[in-house]
């Protein structure tokens, strides 16, 4: 998959995300970043394909925000 952008999301909360994505048919890979500090050791990433406009625009309103750049 070609990673596009992507939201830090709680540990806790990616089954939840796991099963709106499922539901709607999006592909997504879902990350765990190398945290060298305590704050931020509980984040994952949900991480995105480049994808039709109207498609992000259901993956922006689940995550109520825009998602972040994917750096390689």
């Amino acid at each position: 998959m070609d990673k596009s952008f992507y939201y830090s999301v709680d540990r806790s909360l990616v089954g939840q995300y796991r099963s709106m994505l499922e539901l709607m048919k999006i592909p997504y890979v879902v990350e765990t970043p190398v945290a060298l500090l305590k704050d931020g050791a509980n984040q994952v990433v949900i991480v995105f394909p480049n994808m039709p406009v109207k498609l992000y625009g259901m993956v922006r309103k689940l995550f109520k925000k825009d998602g972040l750049p994917y750096h390689k």
